[in-house]
């Protein structure tokens, strides 16, 4: 899931940035105004651009879809269920373990949101019979 603490980072990232190139060029101040509302942006957009640089990393919590059609809005964020074993991107295969310890082959769908886990999709499940 996203985290504000990301935005905070690259805002003191960017800020430094943009007051060490002030430093070394010589400007005017409306250049480190121009800077300044940059680095703002920039900071804006990184939490949302994040997830898909990082994709799924072991130990990131997941949501298994288990059925192929999904409601087209929720009312609640959707609550992890699985935490993902191994890395991967979008469309690719992806060990997940489950709370009873069992670990199935899963393909990413969805990275994390603002609210919610990444999604992911069961490839096979096996049926356990008694």
């Amino acid at each position: 899931m996203l985290d504000v603490r990301l935005f905070f980072k690259a805002l003191a990232l960017f800020t430094a940035a943009a007051f060490i190139v002030y430093a070394v060029t010589p400007t005017s101040i409306d250049f480190l105004l121009k800077l300044l509302a940059l680095d703002i942006g920039l900071a804006m957009l990184m939490p949302f651009a994040y997830p898909s640089i990082r994709g799924v990393r072991s130990g990131d919590a997941v949501v298994v879809l288990i059925s192929e059609s999904e409601l087209p809005f929720s009312m609640l964020p959707a609550r992890s269920n699985a935490v993902a074993s191994s890395n991967g991107r979008r469309g690719n295969r992806i060990k997940v373990k489950f709370r009873d310890g069992s670990e199935e082959d899963c393909v990413v769908v969805s990275y994390a949101g603002l609210l919610a886990p990444a999604k992911v999709k069961i490839l096979e499940r096996e049926i356990r019979v008694v």
